[in-house]
């Protein structure tokens, strides 16, 4: 067991399984935009940074089709696919034991502030939580810049005791960015031997691994 007084988990991947209603957002931007492709196949490459440079990087667009491809991914997603999402068997069990503990739990995502707020809301997470930092409207914010932003704010000094919890490579490396610990969870929408060539301080593969890590 660990002895982490601040806890800092990723949104996405991490405490929600949010991929089937980001693959039907993903797959109605797809549609609407004329592109035979099935989000399925490329829905994983899309979620960590922010929407504008997944589809700049995965899907080649240009910032004319960057702007309409995340109107019609948000037009979707903010009716329907934020709802579609569940929780990972044992995160209530693993957040409402910690919160016993006295442990101060935040989550940091490169989801929209609106989005955020309404997820957590909807899953009920928000009672666990000291604080939660989104990406704004903008969402050109990178995770080490969210993570520093949210860790000044709450007055956080960077140390041992602190830890970013997350599944993929943005994850670790903005926990590593601002020099608190970092655990991987493979269980997530990243790649294990991609999250692992990182070295994180702690590599979990299921969320029970997770509990016996941390509680």
């Amino acid at each position: 067991m660990t002895n982490f007084s601040h806890l800092i988990f990723d949104l996405d991947g991490t405490l929600i399984n949010s991929k089937p209603g980001l693959v039907k957002s993903l797959n109605h931007m797809l549609r609407q935009m004329g592109i035979d492709l099935d989000g399925e196949l490329i829905i994983d490459q899309l979620i960590g940074p922010p929407i504008q440079d997944g589809l700049k990087k995965v899907l080649g667009f240009n910032n004319k089709q960057v702007e309409l491809g995340i109107r019609l991914f948000r037009e979707y997603y903010s009716q329907q696919g934020l709802y579609e999402g569940e929780l990972y068997a044992g995160v209530l069990e693993l957040l409402e034991e910690l919160q016993q503990q006295g442990k101060q739990l935040f989550v940091a995502t490169s989801k929209k502030d609106q989005f955020m707020i309404t997820v957590l809301r909807h899953f009920e997470l928000d009672r666990y939580l000291i604080d939660a930092q989104g990406a704004g409207d903008g969402g050109r914010h990178t995770k080490a810049g969210l993570i520093t932003e949210l860790m000044n704010r709450n007055q956080v000094i960077p140390s041992e005791k602190v830890v970013m919890i997350g599944d993929t490579k943005y994850d670790i490396i903005g926990g590593q960015a601002n020099e608190i610990s970092t655990i991987a969870v493979g269980y997530g929408f990243g790649n294990s031997a991609e999250l692992q060539e990182l070295e994180p301080d702690y590599f979990v593969d299921e969320v029970e691994e997770l509990f016996e890590l941390l509680v």
